[in-house]
């Protein structure tokens, strides 16, 4: 644990010169660092270049993602960009503290370096998806408010009110001004910031473990800082961050047509995208007019690190709309993840419709969608992992098809059947599939057939028996 004492805390005060004008400068502002858990000297050399390498690693990802986390070799690193900082001012930023914590903790095999505009973390023991709030290092300002008024002592009320937003936010990352008001001579301004492996929940126990601490320290002071392994937050009267641009004004929404389908798919693609722009995890529900679902919203840095960054290992195999790879998230549990690509033929509407039609489904013949991504420009599907991938990996591989036996042929089509019966017959929808081929039946670990792919699928009305279509779908 890190603390400044009251009789060395005049430092802040040098310090806080710096964290204002360091946005403007490229060179990062270091502030501390902890390192623990000394290397064995027999293999120091060999965890040192493996370390090297996965922080060299991390360093070229900041260009493009202001947090990221991956492991290689059994160790296991993050980085976390303060959430107004640019790319450019990221990626310095991460590549310095790259360098320097080994520099520092060159002996260790955990470590944390924070800086103003990001800080890294690395160990041997798998941290991810675990908040922790120590080894935490403070800092407050020596002064206090020479006629203090309410807004100084309320400080830690008008933080509260960003930890009450912010893990649900964009980024889980939030910052606030309080105007001066009444006797109240200026603004004060705050930030609160988690890394995004862990949960809103724990971002939020996270943050008011915070609390405690500056309670006992800090309230009526004019600025203080607390920084932690996976949260932070700050308090001054200055501002000390990025104002974030004016938005535009959004674009007019098209009137709805009097079809029922479009309105049932609107209503639940509004209230789904509202939800998966914040790209923490969480649970969104898929409304329409008879019932309801959950569908769990994975944020983009959660797969990355599932799939290895997409990466051709993982890949299970392509389809028209794109690519599907294989995924683990650190619970163990294995995904499938289809990609849709940018260039298919499958845009949001058919994404969105695959996504309402699967979450209201229920049936052991037909894949279980477990959730959704919606960010950046990625349209992500996650399904349950399917060991022995699709039918026709096995119908049309001379080898693979020696296994298929009548008996088990015959359960495939027995299965096939019965999930098409309850599409047609049973489920609360009437749907037609428009698309079912042999790569479309995946199958478990049991040869268990389960239909899959829902992305030209057709709503029936109840008593409805025929169709117009606009064009032509399936597979040419």
């Amino acid at each position: 644990m890190f603390e400044i004492n009251r009789a060395g805390a005049f430092l802040l005060l040098l310090v806080s010169t710096f964290w204002l004008v360091s946005s403007i400068h490229a060179q990062p502002t270091y502030v501390s660092h902890s390192c623990s858990r000394p290397n064995n000297a027999s293999d120091n050399a060999n965890y040192e270049n493996n370390l090297t390498a996965l922080l060299d690693s991390l360093s070229s990802k900041a260009s493009l993602y202001s947090f990221y986390n991956d492991s290689a070799n059994q160790i296991y690193s993050l980085y976390l960009c303060r959430g107004d900082v640019n790319a450019t001012t990221c990626q310095n930023c991460v590549r310095t503290a790259s360098q320097e914590v080994q520099q520092q903790c060159q002996s260790n095999r955990t470590a944390i370096i924070w800086y103003d505009e990001c800080k890294l973390r690395y160990s041997s023991e798998n941290f991810f998806g675990i908040a922790a709030t120590s080894p935490y290092f403070l800092l407050w300002n020596t002064r206090n408010n020479s006629s203090p008024d309410e807004r100084d002592v309320g400080g830690l009320a008008f933080i509260y009110t960003l930890v009450s937003k912010a893990p649900n936010s964009e980024n889980m990352f939030g910052t606030d001004v309080a105007e001066a008001v009444n006797n109240a001579s200026q603004n004060i301004y705050g930030s609160v910031q988690c890394t995004r492996d862990i949960s809103n929940d724990e971002c939020r126990s996270c943050l008011l473990q915070q609390i405690e601490e500056i309670e006992g320290c800090c309230q009526g002071k004019i600025g203080w800082n607390i920084m932690g392994p996976s949260c932070n937050m700050r308090y001054e009267q200055y501002l000390f961050y990025q104002q974030p641009l004016a938005p535009s004004t959004p674009a007019s929404q098209p009137m709805p047509d009097d079809n029922p389908e479009e309105h049932v798919s609107e209503e639940i693609l509004l209230h789904y995208s509202t939800a998966a722009t914040h790209f923490m995890e969480g649970h969104i529900h898929a409304r329409d007019q008879d019932n309801s679902g959950e569908l769990h919203c994975f944020n983009l840095t959660t797969i990355l690190t599932a799939t290895n960054n997409f990466s051709d290992a993982n890949k299970l195999g392509e389809g028209g709309f794109g690519p599907v790879y294989k995924g683990k998230l650190l619970n163990g549990k294995e995904i499938a993840v289809k990609r849709l690509s940018r260039k298919s033929g499958q845009g949001l509407e058919e994404f969105k419709n695959e996504v309402m039609l699967i979450v209201k489904l229920q049936h052991k013949n037909l894949v279980r969608l477990l959730g959704c991504c919606i960010e950046r420009e990625e349209k992500l599907l996650v399904y349950e992992y399917m060991a022995n991938t699709s039918l026709d990996a096995f119908l049309f591989d001379p080898i693979k098809s020696r296994q298929l036996d009548w008996a088990k042929r015959a359960a495939i089509v027995g299965g096939i059947a019965r999930g098409i019966l309850y599409l047609h017959e049973d489920s609360r929808l009437k749907i037609i599939h428009r698309d079912l081929k042999a790569s479309n039946v995946l199958l478990d670990e049991e040869m268990n057939p389960k239909i899959s792919d829902f992305g030209t699928a057709r709503i029936f009305g109840s008593n409805q028996i025929d169709a117009n279509t606009n064009k032509v779908v399936g597979t040419l």
